[in-house]
């Protein structure tokens, strides 16, 4: 153990040397390794270096931050990558940083902390160096050049780029990007002044889209907002940065706002108002139209060609157009539409005033078209007149009505005309009327009125329905209250809509200001003409009438009337209830009167049907009297020959039974001798007996003796029997009746 310890203390003695040897080279490497590092810099590919000078050299300038000729201080030259000497003690390398890099999508805002004074009212910095600072990388040439402080009008585009960080202070600052369906709306917020009476910056040349901030200054750009504007795509303009190296952020010279394109729908159309421009006439209320701008999206264009504020004319079509908001206001409104029925009456806004020529020449022609309208009016209404009231004066009367009016509604008559009513081109309302269609009418240049020309219908009534009023309350001449309910119906034919729009404005002011008033007045007036069972018993004259009436006083009005119609007549109840009896007693009376005239008609009619019913037996009667005289005398006729006859015949027969008898006396006698007396009895008898069918069978049988001669009982009770039955009348009994036969 001990010679262990030993062998190994006596290494260490050996290799003693050779340790210290490796201390002192590494030592020795170290100061080397320091002194090269201290004058021997390495910058690397991504990095610049900033030096200061500590020694030996001059102060710099009051108010200088980095030095430019060697004074003592941070020295405005940067190292760029590579390996640079460096004076050490008497310069070194402060920092090294990293090169600044740009994005594609970005641009690079500059604040230069040293150089010239900002220009007095200025708030960006001219760049007066211009290309000598390539892009700022040269601190030197832009101290030297002129270089002014403060934020730099110049950026820096995308790339990476050795920028002082101690001269300039880069704020990152992302491109501009309008979207698709938006503008870009450009305030600036240095420039200079804006002209007197104007509200946005005139347009200047060669500024890219306001992407060179130099350009739209030296070139004489404006403070405020701007006429042009941005439309959809990418810009690199110089805006506020959203940070910066220290944190902050950095305002920009120009300002963007997106705002939606203006897109006119469908059935729809833009309406434009200028809030820029040259002043409008005090004469017009629509600018005169200027051509170039391309539907107001040139508002360079608009406001170099004297474009007007306020009203324009031109209108937007459907369509998405790129309008600077801030100079134009569009207005949408729906395209005008006339149904079929209807014709649109226009009053411009724009043209030239008419003239006193103009005038007179529309008022006469006016004139004599309401003259003959007004004779053929009357010559309808006169004739109405003529067949209820059948007086040939009717005409005249109401040429004297209608001529006694109110002296200003005559002036409106003839002022109306004259002032408003206008041919093509003049402002006013136009003679001309637009048919059914859809159309693009620019509202704010000419205001379309809707006329309806078909029947239209006003009542007054007391049901809810459309253009109704409360029934009219009339007093009659006898001074009851009566309740009308009247409708009328009208239309305003398609050339006469301007001259009725002229005088009264549309329909609905017609049916309100002028037909409600006057036909209640003229109802008033004439139902206090008449009684009141009087005007409901005369219901269609009363009718006609009014028809005439108000036909003749709204035909002043280019209004033409159809039908005037009473619906109903109210009468009050207690007029009513006593005409009401006084009918039913009429009414009893009449069927009183008809009852007992058709109880006389009654009796007349029986009358008559008996006559009728008993007029067979009468006729029978009467010719029976005729056929019993002439069978009276038939019958004396008949008893004279009857009683010749019977005399000659009773004599006849009288001879006849004479003869006979004496023939049948010498018959029998000859009978008798030949047959003796029984038997010729017994041979009459049985010929009687089968002529007759007399019964001879006794039901008794009875017999006795006799000779041969006589025939005993039997034949006695037998020929008894046989004259018993003929004395009667009736035949012998055959024995049926009892069943029983011998």
């Amino acid at each position: 153990m001990v010679r262990r310890v030993a062998a190994k203390h006596t290494n260490m003695e050996n290799n003693l040397p050779l340790i210290l040897l490796g201390v002192v080279i590494l030592i020795g490497l170290v100061v080397v390794w320091y002194i090269v590092t201290r004058f021997l810099v390495n910058i690397g590919a991504k990095e610049v270096g900033i030096k200061e000078r500590r020694y030996f050299g001059r102060r710099m300038p009051q108010g200088r931050v980095v030095a430019t000729d060697g004074e003592v201080g941070l020295q405005a030259e940067i190292l760029k990558p590579g390996l640079h000497f460096v004076m050490y003690p008497v310069e070194r390398v402060v920092q090294k940083v990293p090169l600044v890099e740009i994005g594609a999508d970005e641009l690079g805002i500059i604040e230069a902390i040293d150089g010239e004074p900002m220009p007095m009212g200025s708030i960006f910095a001219p760049d007066r160096a211009q290309n000598a600072h390539n892009n700022f990388q040269d601190p030197i040439a832009f101290i030297k050049q002129g270089g002014v402080k403060g934020i730099q009008l110049r950026t820096l585009p995308p790339g990476k780029w050795a920028i002082h960080p101690y001269l300039f202070r880069v704020s990152i600052a992302p491109s501009t990007v309008v979207p698709p369906g938006n503008v870009g709306i450009v305030t600036a917020a240095d420039g200079a002044p804006l002209d007197p009476g104007r509200l946005h910056g005139h347009a200047i040349q060669n500024h890219k889209n306001f992407q060179d901030a130099e350009a739209f200054i030296y070139n004489g750009g404006q403070k405020g907002p701007q006429v042009e504007i941005l439309t959809p795509g990418t810009y690199r303009i110089h805006t506020g940065s959203l940070s910066a190296d220290d944190g902050s952020g950095q305002a920009g010279l120009f300002h963007i706002r997106l705002f939606e394109a203006t897109v006119i729908s469908e059935n729809q159309i833009g309406l434009v108002e200028a809030l820029d421009g040259a002043p409008l006439d005090p004469r017009d209320y629509v600018a005169t139209p200027v051509t170039g701008h391309d539907n107001f999206q040139d508002s360079n264009a608009f406001i170099a060609a004297g474009g007007q504020r306020g009203p324009q004319k031109d209108i937007l079509l459907p369509g998405t157009y790129y309008i600077n908001p801030l100079l134009f206001k569009i207005i949408p409104e729906s395209a005008k539409e006339v149904k079929p029925g209807e014709v649109a009456v226009i009053v411009s806004n724009v043209g030239k005033d008419p003239s006193e020529e103009i005038r007179r020449a529309m008022a006469q022609k006016i004139r004599e078209r309401l003259e003959l309208e007004e004779a053929q009016q009357m010559k309808l209404a006169a004739e109405k007149l003529d067949r209820v009231d059948g007086d040939k004066a009717s005409l005249d009367e109401i040429k004297a009505e209608l001529m006694s009016g109110d002296p200003a509604d005559k002036r409106l008559d003839s002022g109306a005309h004259e002032a408003y009513v206008v041919p093509e081109g003049f402002r006013g309302i136009q003679e001309s009327v637009v048919g059914p269609g859809r159309y693009y009418v620019n509202t704010l240049a000419v205001s379309p009125i809707i006329i309806p020309t078909t029947n239209q219908t006003v009542e007054w009534t007391a049901g809810e329905v459309a253009n109704t009023f409360d029934p009219f309350e009339v007093i009659s001449k006898d001074g009851f209250t009566m309740q009308l309910e009247v409708r009328v119906v009208f239309r305003v034919k398609p050339e006469d809509a301007p001259f009725m729009v002229a005088k009264i404005g549309d329909v609905t002011r017609l049916i309100q200001n002028v037909m409600h008033p006057l036909i209640d007045s003229i109802f008033r007036n004439q139902a206090s003409e008449s009684s009141a069972m009087a005007y409901l018993q005369n219901r269609h004259e009363e009718q006609e009438r009014a028809e005439a009436r108000v036909r003749m006083h709204l035909l002043k009005y280019h209004v033409d009337v159809v039908n005037v119609l009473i619906c109903h007549i109210h009468l009050p109840e207690e007029l009513m209830k006593t005409q009401t009896e006084k009918i039913l007693a009429e009414q009893k009376q009449n069927m009183f009167n008809a009852q007992r005239e058709a109880e006389v008609k009654r009796i007349e009619l029986e009358k008559t049907s008996s006559q009728a019913d008993n007029q067979r037996s009468l006729m029978e009667a009467t010719v029976g009297v005729d056929i019993a005289g002439k069978r009276s005398e038939q019958r004396k006729k008949e008893a004279e020959g009857e009683a010749y006859y019977i005399s000659e015949t009773g004599k006849a027969e009288a001879e006849k039974t004479r003869l006979m008898g004496e023939a049948q006396g010498v018959a029998y006698n000859e009978q008798v001798k030949a047959l003796g007396g029984a038997n010729i009895a017994m041979i009459e008898t049985l010929k009687v007996i089968g002529e007759r069918g007399v019964r001879i069978t006794p039901d008794i049988l009875a017999s006795g003796g006799g000779n041969g001669e006589g025939g005993g009982i039997g034949q006695l009770l037998l020929l008894n029997l046989f004259k018993e039955q003929m004395k009667n009348g009736k035949p012998p009994n055959d024995g049926s009746e009892n069943g029983s036969s011998n």
